[in-house]
């Protein structure tokens, strides 16, 4: 008796008008993921429904079938791809692929290169590196904000349009609700949205000869993540070549280029806090190392996206979480030493929350969530007797 799971079966997508709809059928709910993009037309195609049902089909072992024919490079690459993640994260199962037969991609030479644009550090870097060759920048509402966060959304359009339109070169948006697909079968930094880039990508096959994916970290911090230089390029062929990019570059050097730029200066986003409103809050952790970057750097003020005072004690309230947060406040620190700002109060808060121990930030982090939890108890209890007069 045969007890394997039974396959996972794709097809090209459905079109209607601008939209495609795939179909994936997973063990535990059927998802129909959308893509929508008014100009250029997407390009439907078997290899974007394959990135899309890659990490569901890894992590429940199932084979993929195919029910139309498949670039035969890409196949060679999505299966390299998948042994890369599997041995990051074993949770997941190398990819099983199986169609009804390949066929040979070729170059279309169309003359563009696009890259992928949110209008943050990362994003500013690869365009500015690489401006001279690059035609055209991506964004796909819905991966990095919600779909209903109209306000910010329409603010993002509005920077996206204002930095082509400066440049001379076209801002293409896409909608998508893939998000959801991708969070349902892993974590979305750590495992999806390198695949979730390179769905939204290979729907451009045709209109595009490369892509360039910004680089999330510096070489020296490179880790398993969902986006890396070894496996972004693993979702190229002969049509479409993908490019990770700026690994060479720290955050700080980064955000150095930016600081000679003034389209960067009045555009950057790097927030991700949801404030009605505020295009960057100016007060998470973030916002503010990204600030004293430029403060150190003596750019603060032409930056228009954020204040242009740094409220010390938001930083002095930061807990640093992680590596990587604990690496940007230490590159900071070095800027501001080697800009001579050792006194001033932005770089002793900066010190202050470095030095503190693990213990502390424990302490201060288990007050903040007894106290959080007592003030909804509270909120709940006032709630009620308001209720009952």
């Amino acid at each position: 008796m045969d007890n394997s799971p039974s396959p996972l079966v794709l097809a090209c997508p459905s079109v209607d008008s601008s939209t495609l709809t795939f179909d994936i059928d997973t063990c535990t709910r059927r998802f129909t993921p959308y893509y929508r993009c008014d100009v250029p037309p997407l390009q439907p195609n078997i290899e974007s429904a394959i990135l899309l049902a890659a990490l569901p089909a890894m992590q429940q072992g199932r084979r993929i079938d195919l029910g139309a024919p498949v670039s035969a490079t890409l196949l060679r690459n999505l299966t390299t791809l998948s042994e890369i993640f599997s041995g990051w994260y074993p949770e997941y199962k190398p990819l099983v692929i199986q169609g009804p037969e390949v066929y040979s991609a070729s170059a279309k030479n169309t003359g563009r290169v696009g890259s992928f644009f949110t209008g943050g550090v990362d994003s500013f870097h690869t365009f500015l590196k690489h401006q001279h060759e690059i035609t055209d920048l991506i964004y796909v509402h819905g991966y990095d904000l919600d779909l209903d966060d109209h306000s910010r959304r329409h603010a993002i359009s509005t920077m996206g349009r204002s930095v082509a339109e400066q440049a001379g070169i076209r801002f293409i948006e896409i909608e998508s609700d893939g998000r959801e697909l991708f969070r349902s079968f892993g974590h979305w930094g750590k495992h999806g949205h390198g695949f979730a880039l390179g769905a939204a990508g290979r729907l451009l096959v045709g209109i595009l000869d490369k892509i360039y994916i910004p680089s999330s970290f510096a070489q020296q911090d490179l880790m398993p993540w969902g986006s890396h230089p070894d496996t972004d390029p693993l979702f190229s062929d002969e049509a479409l070549q993908f490019v990770h990019d700026g690994c060479e570059a720290t955050r700080v050097q980064k955000i150095e280029r930016i600081s000679e730029n003034p389209i960067a200066l009045a555009h950057l986003r790097v927030c991700w806090e949801r404030v009605e409103g505020a295009y960057n809050c100016g007060v998470c952790e973030k916002c503010l190392r990204t600030m004293t970057s430029l403060y150190a750097l003596g750019a603060l003020s032409d930056a228009k996206t954020f204040p242009e005072q740094i409220d010390t004690r938001k930083i002095r309230s930061i807990l640093l979480k992680s590596d990587s947060q604990r690496k940007f406040a230490k590159e900071n620190i070095q800027l501001m030493e080697q800009s001579g700002l050792q006194e001033t109060p932005v770089y002793k808060a900066w010190k202050h929350i470095l030095e503190r121990s693990e213990f502390q930030n424990w302490a201060i982090w288990r007050f903040r969530r007894t106290r959080g939890k007592m003030q909804r108890a509270l909120r709940k209890i006032s709630s009620k007797t308001t209720s009952t007069h």
